[in-house]
């Protein structure tokens, strides 16, 4: 199956039925209602937007179960999916346009090497919710067995172009092709296709191209960014930067109510608006978990998150970005978040190294938040010189949880309501504008609500691939099985002859269950704990455990001992908390991560833990309270 697409629910004409009684959307009214006209009796009515999402996604969750349908983005190889991707943007532009000229979709056609009608089958199916996979070959590019052009070839090609095409004066492909036909005349080997070296080119980035070609000026007058703008970010949601720093204040534990050290925060902000599309606060450093949970936090809508945490008030802000701005840290360049990008249409940039303007945005708001946290009991203010004699370890008093509720009322009740130097107007009013206009310059309306919220974290968990044995699979020395597992053991690849790996997804956090995508189905399964009666762990602790094991000379280790050690291990710190800093933010780190599904949870509409799975793997039940009305598009 392919991936759901956002369903836009919001917009402005859209028939929806409420409690069995049909409205047509008329237009917004503000951020949070829309004017809306009952079909039976032109009577015109105020719907609250929040409730409108909220009856979608317990729509949505009746529909969906335990399993949930798969990206399809990870099956692919990696050439497959530079091929698709290279494929997607030269077709973009003909996507956008209502009906492409014929001419044009030609030239994209002859540009990518296929027939004229197949670029028109691509551009349909991006236009009616298709994916960026579903432009992959079917096969590995070359046919069986591997390229069909000469290895010697492929390193003429490569060669010609380096030394020809990537040069001042600028020739065109046709005259390079020539070269590559005398040297592999030369050489002895049959000369490529002209279209096989257009793809050659096609693959390099436009920027090098520039920059060998035009020169690094031309080069950086055309994709440089440039203090106080950021080309390309004219709406809200054109361009999210990404970031995260150590906040400067030191929190306590929940328990002791003592010092457990700096938290660190990462945070999404809309170029456009300067609004803070989402973020997240943890005891854990920076990872690629950090960082797919902001975007989840960012893309969901927040009202009912804004409710397990405790704080009134709005958060207006949700829906896919068009690209996504990040630094060049690993974290970001990690290969699971590129390609769940990628799937959900959106691009992830990165900085070019040793330019800071690219990313100021960002960077001016964490020290905004900073500068507000220096204002908090537990400060450690920005250096040495600033603090003086403050003893920020003493003094701390706010609780991860605490600091999470403070800085959520920063945001939305001063931040994004006070006035933005930069923009010369609240973060909230230049979003307002964007979204619903000004009578001169239309809005582009709210962003639609992505189809499935569980899938969507799904999408942004590791990715691991393992074989299936008789005791299910085994990942990091833990044993997981379920039923749904069965006809895949010990399954064998029908090319390779090798042990068939399947794609499974791990939350880092609590590694309880895992989540095994099913090739047949294309859909995801939670797998629990082959032992049940193992307590939830997260990744770090396991590390931890297998660490400690190791000092002890105890090498070969089976499951019974890493959950012995784990116990034990809890039963020391337990007793150190009240003494150590390090055991009393290690069990803090165990109280956060339920009060963290609990908040998550009700982001993506699961009443309870994801790990909460009967052994058959049948149970995902969400009990969720009595819907106030029922809701459903009308198509």
């Amino acid at each position: 199956m392919t991936e759901q697409a956002p369903i836009d629910i919001l917009r402005v004409g859209r028939d929806v039925v409420i409690d069995g009684i049909s409205y047509t959307l008329v237009r917004y009214i503000d951020l949070y209602s829309i004017l809306a006209v009952r079909i039976d009796t032109g009577e015109k009515v105020r719907l609250a937007i929040a409730s409108l999402l909220e009856a979608m996604t317990r729509g949505d969750a009746e529909l969906v179960d335990d399993a949930h349908e798969s990206s399809r983005f990870e099956t692919l190889t990696a050439e497959q999916w530079d091929i698709a991707q290279r494929r997607a943007a030269a077709l973009a532009p003909l996507i956008a346009a209502d009906q492409p000229p014929r001419r044009e979709v030609t030239a994209v056609a002859k540009h990518l090497g296929v027939h004229v009608a197949t670029a028109y089958r691509w551009i349909s199916k991006l236009k009616n919710g298709g994916e960026i996979a579903d432009l992959a070959p079917h096969r590995p590019s070359g046919g069986r067995g591997g390229s069909r052009i000469d290895p010697l070839a492929e390193a003429l090609i490569r060669e010609a172009v380096e030394d020809r095409y990537l040069q001042p004066q600028r020739p065109l492909v046709s005259q390079v092709m020539r070269d590559i036909e005398l040297a592999c005349r030369r050489a002895g080997v049959v000369a490529p296709h002209a279209n096989t070296v257009r793809r050659r080119v096609a693959d390099i980035s436009e920027r090098l191209v520039t920059e060998k070609r035009m020169g690094r000026k031309a080069a950086d007058d055309k994709f440089a960014a440039r203090p106080g703008s950021f080309p390309g970010a004219d709406y809200p949601g054109a361009y999210w930067q990404i970031d995260h720093t150590p906040l400067d204040v030191v929190i306590v534990d929940d328990v002791h109510r003592r010092h457990i050290g700096r938290p660190w925060l990462t945070v999404a902000i809309d170029v456009y608006s300067r609004c803070v599309a989402g973020f997240y606060l943890s005891l854990d450093a920076p990872s690629e978990v950090t960082v797919g949970m902001c975007l989840v936090h960012a893309i969901l809508p927040k009202e009912s998150w804004l409710g397990v945490i405790g704080v009134q008030t709005r958060w207006p802000m949700w829906g896919i970005p068009a690209a996504v701005h990040a630094d060049n840290a690993k974290e970001f360049r990690g290969g699971m978040i590129t390609r769940a990008a990628q799937s959900y249409h959106f691009r992830v940039e990165w900085r070019k190294v040793k330019t800071p303007n690219w990313g100021g945005h960002i960077e001016r708001l964490m020290g905004t938040f900073n500068r507000e946290v220096h204002l908090l009991p537990g400060t450690t203010f920005s250096n040495t010189q600033e603090r003086g004699t403050y003893a920020p370890h003493t003094e701390a008093v706010l609780t991860l949880r605490e600091l999470e509720r403070y800085l959520t009322e920063y945001i939305c009740n001063v931040y994004h309501q006070r006035v933005h130097t930069s923009i010369d107007r609240p973060p909230i009013k230049r979003y307002e504008l964007g979204v619903l206009g000004d009578g001169v310059t239309p809005g582009v309306g709210l962003a639609p609500p992505v189809a499935d919220a569980k899938r969507l974290r799904l999408d942004f968990m590791p990715m691991i691939e393992r074989s299936i044995q008789s005791y299910g699979l085994r990942i990091d020395g833990v044993s997981y099985y379920d039923p749904v597992l069965d006809p895949w053991i010990r399954a064998m690849d029908p090319t390779t002859r090798r042990p068939r790996r399947f794609i499974v997804r791990r939350d880092p956090r609590d590694i309880s269950v895992v989540y095994f995508l099913d090739p047949t189905t294309n859909r995801y399964y939670p797998i629990p704990y082959r032992h049940l009666e193992y307590p939830s762990i997260s990744l770090w602790e396991l590390r931890e455990v297998r660490s400690q094991l190791r000092k002890e000379g105890r090498r070969m280790v089976d499951e019974d001992l890493i959950f012995e050690t784990y116990e034990r291990l809890n039963q020391l710190v337990a007793e150190a908390q009240s003494h150590s800093v390090k055991a009393r933010k290690a069990l803090q780190k165990k109280r956060d991560r339920v009060s963290r599904r609990e908040a998550e949870d009700a982001q993506t509409g699961v009443s309870r833990p994801l790990a909460d799975v009967a052994p058959d793997g049948d149970d995902w039940d969400d009990d969720a309270p009595a819907e106030p009305f029922a809701i459903r598009v009308v198509h």
